[in-house]
């Protein structure tokens, strides 16, 4: 197992033949005040016990290679003890270094995309953990080493961790018996871990010791924390183990399906946001960290810098929590997706509405920082902006781009419920829809905006085109909201719950002055029975008359009433009548999205068809092509080739006329000289023979005539042969087959042009009549 540690010095090995055992020296450092200092630097066991986490996945996440990391109580020796103990256990990949090496202080072997650091990863986790801290490794053929970290063995001179390699397996158990007699150091450490009693402690790291040996494994690597300190915890070591159990699945991210985890015998999985988040969405950001976003020119998508993944989500669990009106972010680093920072409430830092219930109802940020480009505290529990030099502009860039796709994901859910209270109802609504072993973060195919185009407002990154962006659903973000029921129109008196209005009357006039006195004419005075009133009779009676009696307000509170009775029957039937026709909408809802997935069924299979087609169509185009190119190429080929044929048949035909002129001109020549040589025979046969000169002259001449006729008969035959070869290219047959047969391969070759070309029709027809039903059925689907 890789590990991270400081260099100590290497002493002279103890004297003993029977193992070959290296225990480290003193160091000049205080052990005291450094063990001191360790076990401060965790909060909490389940920290200290992530640490430890940390070193297993570094030495079991490899591709390929099928890790296994347990984590169980340490048994004590018989029953009559108690467990307090507690044992990290995991395989390894490649081969663990020797425990002088690995439990070296502040000396790191870890790579950058490693989590562990500065190399006190192991040390100090242990020292937090317990006062005696028993390491194991082994290696191939059985190879162990064994190194105690133990608080008994520092002193204010220096750090001591002893470490004991034995080469040979077949020995072990008795070399280490033989140790603990031997060495005052292990002898110590062993009386610690019996409880007083050296034996006993003896025979609890044998049986340790024989269970790895008697392992499948090859190489294995084991922590026992002894007697493990319980600091601000009450539950004992079963309590930190449930808690550590809790935490794993959301500490991290990328632990692949064949990475067996498993805490107090039970087998965890690491899927935890994936089965929580609601409407779970990706995006990929690049994040420059040296130059600030306010004034490069290139701040939409920098030239340099690093990606990093950003998921958001609605946390319904988060949700429901009285006055939990906050937007939680987790950052997460390196190539297990280490949980190294979290934000409870994270509004302000990501320049969002800080205030009231805005982006909250569960809101949940999560950023991976895959590459592990952002720079880590040692106990890799926050981020370490202050290591870089531009580490502020860095920090902003980050929080700023985030705070531009929170804002646009929250905006958008928003917008589509109308107000903050449907949101986080809609949220809640969800509690009981659970997702079981869905597909992990690094693999899935999660819901997100595309062809986003942003903006610097008041110095924010903002989404310009919010409205106008592409909303992309994702098939694996299978936790999603439902639709917003559309509003139905609903008639306006069904709506009324108060009584009508009365009409107003018009108040009556008053008269300051006092009435006059009523008298009658006289002749009426007489049969009327009018008695005069004065002026404060008048006005006593006018005064009671105007008060309303109490029996016309009795009738007007039991109308009120009777009226209040209808309007809130009215209101009952009216309300029967909305939600009758509320189910009603949700049988037709989920009809039509009955429709609408047969629809878009069909409508995916006509488009595989129609591109099936296409795909045909262009295939037997291409074809076209290439036969016409094809045919084009030999009957040029064919031309060229007759058009040198009849060439070179000219140019022969005109040697042989250049030939039979001068074999013609030689003949005649030939015949002029048998004239000359037949007068001359004559002239001498006619003379004098008798003289010997004569004669042998006369034999001359013979001669030559001979020659002279083998002569004519020799030019003759050739002046024949060459009119008989002139004669042969003439009418040479041969050549007019050989045309002949190119111009039948023309014509088949245009044949088969045609054919072509017909089906290439009957294929257009063919998507014509496609594309003409995949309309008519989008129009079908759209009714």
């Amino acid at each position: 197992m890789n590990s991270s540690h400081i260099l100590f010095s290497t002493p002279a090995r103890i004297e003993d033949t029977s193992a070959k055992r290296t225990p480290m020296s003193t160091s000049h450092i205080d052990g005291k005040g450094l063990w001191a200092s360790w076990t401060r630097n965790f909060t909490s066991p389940e920290l200290a016990l992530l640490d430890l986490f940390d070193n297993a996945i570094d030495a079991t996440l490899h591709d390929g290679f099928n890790g296994k990391i347990q984590v169980y109580q340490d048994p004590p020796l018989n029953d009559q003890g108690r467990s307090d103990g507690i044992i990290l256990r995991n395989n390894c990949c490649r081969p663990i270094p020797k425990l002088a090496t690995v439990l070296t202080v502040f000396g790191s072997e870890k790579r950058a995309d490693q989590i562990g650091e500065n190399g006190v990863g192991v040390k100090q986790a242990c020292a937090a953990l317990s006062d005696l801290s028993l390491i194991i490794s082994k290696n191939k053929e059985n190879k162990f080493s064994i190194g105690l970290l133990y608080k008994d063995l520092q002193s204010s001179a220096g750090c001591f961790i002893p470490s004991f390699n034995f080469e040979n397996g077949d020995t072990l158990f008795e070399e280490v018996k033989h140790l603990a007699a031997q060495n005052a150091h292990f002898e110590a450490a062993m009386r610690h871990y019996g409880g007083e009693d050296i034996q006993d402690g003896v025979n609890r790291l044998i049986r340790h010791l024989q269970d790895m040996y008697e392992s499948n494994e090859e190489r294995e690597f084991l922590v026992i924390l002894h007697r493990v300190l319980q600091r601000g915890h009450g539950g004992g070591v079963k309590a930190i183990m449930n808690n550590l159990a809790e935490r794993l699945p959301k500490t991290y991210l990328h632990i692949p399906e064949n990475f067996k985890v498993s805490v107090d015998s039970k087998t965890l999985k690491f899927k935890y946001w994936e089965e929580k988040l609601l409407e779970l969405h990706k995006f990929t950001l690049k994040i420059d960290p040296h130059h600030s976003f306010k004034i490069a020119e290139d701040w939409h998508y920098p030239n340099h810098g690093h990606y990093v993944c950003l998921y958001l989500g609605f946390d319904g669990d988060r949700c429901k929590l009285e006055n939990d009106n906050k937007a939680s972010l987790l950052i997460y680093s390196r190539q297990s997706g280490r949980l190294v920072r979290q934000i409870e409430d994270a509004r302000g830092q990501l320049g969002v509405t800080s205030g009231g219930t805005d982006f909250a109802q569960g809101l949940t940020v999560i950023l991976d920082d895959l590459n592990g480009n952002l720079p880590l505290t040692p106990t890799k529990q926050d981020i370490a902006f202050g290591q870089q030099a531009t580490g502020k502009i860095h920090e902003m860039n980050l929080m700023s781009w985030i705070g531009a796709f929170t804002h646009l994901y929250y905006t958008h859910f928003l917008e589509i419920y109308g107000t903050k209270g449907d949101l986080r109802r809609e949220v809640l609504s969800h509690e009981d829809n659970m997702v079981y072993d869905p597909i992990a973060l690094n693999d899935g195919k999660f819901s997100s905006f595309e062809e986003l185009i942003f903006k610097l407002a008041k110095g924010k990154i903002r989404c310009a085109n919010r409205k106008k962006a592409k909303w992309t659903l994702g098939k694996d973000s299978v936790r999603k909201f439902h639709k917003p029921a559309p509003a139905l129109p609903v008639k306006k008196a069904l709506l009324t719950t108060s009584s009508p209005k009365p009409v107003k009357r018009k108040a009556m006039k008053t008269v300051g002055k006092a009435p006059k006195k009523r008298t009658l004419p006289d002749r009426e005075v007489k049969s009327s029975s009018f008695v005069e009133i004065d002026d404060d009779e008048f006005h006593q009676n006018r005064t009671v008359n105007e008060g309303p009696s109490e029996e016309s307000n009795d009738f007007k509170l039991k109308l009120r009433e009777m009226q209040l009775d209808s309007v809130q029957k009215k209101y009952q039937e009216s309300n029967s009548r909305l939600k009758e026709q509320l189910k009603e909408n949700q049988l037709l809802k989920k009809k039509l999205e009955t429709g609408a997935s047969f629809t878009d069924h069909d409508n995916n299979n006509k488009s595989e068809e129609n591109e099936m087609l296409r795909v045909q169509l262009a295939q037997a185009q291409e074809e076209l092509r290439l036969c016409k190119e094809k045919a084009e190429f030999k009957k040029k080929q064919y031309l060229e080739n007759s058009r040198r044929m009849v060439q070179d048949l000219k140019s022969k035909y005109a040697e042989l006329e250049g030939t039979n002129e001068n074999l013609n001109f030689k003949l005649q020549s030939a015949e002029v000289e048998k004239e000359t040589l037949a007068t001359q025979l004559e002239m001498m046969n006619g003379g004098n023979l008798s003289d010997q000169s004569q004669m042998v002259q006369i034999q001359k001449l013979q001669e030559e005539k001979r020659e002279a006729l083998e002569t004519i008969h020799s030019l003759r035959e050739m002046i024949g042969s060459n009119n008989s070869h002139v004669s042969d290219y003439n009418g040479d047959e041969g050549l007019r087959m050989e045309l002949a047969a190119l111009q039948n391969k023309y014509h088949e070759q245009q044949v088969e042009l045609q054919r072509i070309q017909n089906d290439n029709t009957k294929l257009r027809d063919y998507s014509r009549n496609l594309q003409s039903t995949y309309e008519s059925l989008k129009s079908m689907s759209g009714l």
